[in-house]
């Protein structure tokens, strides 16, 4: 995009690049998670890192520093292998730790408590490692651009795609690697996925017949998609998580992100506030990732809900203060409660959605935010047309506040949990102790 800018490409052209990505992701994510339950998701990772090197590869030869139909192809391609990218490596982080972990090389335990203690344990391992997943990926999302920036201004538009095509290849290795982790912990005893209650049933007998009958035919690949919808709104806290998200994106979210430039523009700031801010949020969430990895216990939706809260405050802090400082403050604070309720949610997902079903639902998690997103930024449009800025900037952080706080109302959504209080939190047995 640098070189393309540099080259006299219109604005609306580059535009159109970014929106072919995200059409394409937004537009298969939902069967991509279908398929990720019914093959290996590190082959699909891997499948896709390998083919985004091939495509970089590509343009780094075939390109001219223009925007043409060869960058818009690879744009969309992008976007395809990102559909699968990411759910697979939320699929797959869990899945590597119940190969390597000592709780699960040590087998079922007797009776509830060890039981319910060995869950917490694994909850507090997967909640950590998609803490350091997305920490990692925050992390590099700010790397990311300002190195290939620096790179393409110094060397090049195809020296920027090779870069590019080094780190998919770097990223196919790793996970790779991390796949081969998971096979031998399931060849050393300590299975590294739990069985799939589907593909583990005996074969069924037809009716009037004396021998079991054929299986079932896999349903089409529209039938499984719908099935991580389904499966999140029929969990009463997961539905009213991903409800609370589609209000914020739509309603706070994205008419936000379309006044704030605006709003700092008309107060006499200059464009270089607007980036360093949005700095700001994205170092509160490399931090957030880090946080959001410690939450646990029987409140863990709760605390994850109260520092969504502090996203509120961010969205409002620009009507309530031109502070530099105060800006700072705040951005970094959102920042860290949008990540760490995001890891803190996906640690509930993983732990009461059945485990064959785990990549259409972290899908259909993703598609929810996503789609909702371009919505949200369409009605901020249409609303400047009838409010000022900080109107609609006062009633994001005002909405933000508000349904958080009601969704907090549900006692399994505090507990971002399905089960039982008394159940997710067994009474410690003290044993009797003569004095």
């Amino acid at each position: 995009m640098v070189a393309a800018a540099k080259a006299g490409t219109p604005a609306e052209t580059i535009g159109a690049v970014f929106a072919a990505r995200f059409v394409a992701l937004g537009g298969v994510v939902l069967f991509s998670g279908a398929l990720l339950d019914r093959f290996d998701p590190v082959r699909a990772a891997v499948v896709a890192d390998s083919t985004r090197v091939v495509a970089l590869a590509v343009l780094a030869i075939a390109w001219d520093g223009r925007l043409d139909a060869v960058v818009v192809a690879v744009a969309v391609l992008v976007g395809l292998c990102e559909a699968v990218s990411e759910p697979a490596l939320l699929v797959i982080a869990p899945r590597v730790l119940d190969g390597r972990s000592p709780t699960a090389a040590a087998g079922p335990t007797a009776g509830p408590a060890p039981a319910e203690d060995a869950k917490d344990a694994e909850d507090a391992e997967v909640t950590a490692a998609y803490g350091l997943l997305e920490g990692l990926r925050n992390v590099s999302g700010m790397v990311g651009p300002t190195l290939a920036a620096a790179v393409v201004a110094g060397l090049g538009s195809s020296a920027g795609a090779v870069l590019a095509a080094v780190t998919f290849g770097l990223s196919a290795v790793a996970t790779r690697w991390a796949g081969a982790h998971l096979v031998a912990g399931s060849r050393s005893g300590a299975p590294a996925q739990k069985p799939d209650p589907a593909r583990a049933e005996p074969e069924t007998s037809r009716p009037g017949s004396d021998g079991p009958g054929e299986p079932e035919p896999e349903p089409s690949l529209l039938h499984s998609a719908l099935q991580g919808l389904i499966v999140l709104w029929r969990i009463p806290w997961l539905r009213s998580v991903q409800l609370l998200a589609v209000i914020h994106v739509v309603f706070a979210v994205g008419p936000w992100m379309v006044a704030l430039p605006v709003f700092l523009v008309e107060g006499g700031h200059s464009a270089t506030l607007y980036g360093f801010v949005l700095g700001a949020f994205a170092i509160g969430n490399a931090v957030g990732a880090l946080v959001g990895g410690r939450i646990g216990g029987p409140r863990r939706g709760l605390y994850a809900l109260a520092l969504l809260a502090l996203y509120g405050l961010t969205v409002l802090a620009p009507v309530a203060s031109g502070s530099l400082v105060l800006l700072t403050v705040a951005f970094v604070a959102g920042g860290i409660g949008q990540q760490a309720f995001d890891v803190a949610k996906m640690t509930g997902l993983r732990r009461d959605v059945p485990e064959e079903l785990h990549g259409r639902a972290f899908s259909a998690d993703f598609f929810f935010s996503f789609a909702s997103l371009p919505l949200g930024q369409l009605l901020g449009a249409a609303l400047l047309r009838f409010a000022d800025p900080r109107t609609i900037m006062l009633w994001g952080g005002a909405l933000v506040l508000v349904s958080t706080a009601a969704v907090t109302l549900r006692p399994d959504v505090r507990r971002f949990s399905s089960a039982p209080a008394a159940a997710s939190v067994p009474a410690a047995q003290t044993p009797l102790v003569e004095r």
